[in-house]
């Protein structure tokens, strides 16, 4: 039995790692009056193995993706699967 928890501890340890983590969230409140954010654009990019990267996930092409001229808000996130495959997300909000 104490084996059996030896052996699951590191493992347990490791799934602690396996998480969500909101990297930056920057809103831009916009005056009284205007209209409310209708458009969102969405860019992402994957990392593998610190090695070598996919995609795009910069605020200028999910600026793009959405059709958006005015930028009122920007989300950003990253996800990670213990530091191995890292995935960035970029959701901008505008008109």
């Amino acid at each position: 039995m104490n084996k059996a928890i030896s052996l699951l501890l590191p493992l347990l340890l490791c799934v602690s790692c396996i998480a969500y983590h909101p990297v930056q969230n920057v809103s831009v409140l916009s005056p009284e009056g205007e209209p409310i954010p209708t458009l969102v654009g969405r860019a992402s990019a994957t990392t593998w193995l610190w090695l070598w990267t996919t995609g795009d996930a910069s605020v200028e092409k999910a600026q793009e993706n959405g059709g958006i001229k005015e930028v009122s808000s920007i989300s950003r996130t990253t996800n990670s699967f213990l530091g191995f495959i890292v995935r960035e997300d970029t959701i901008v909000r505008g008109n």
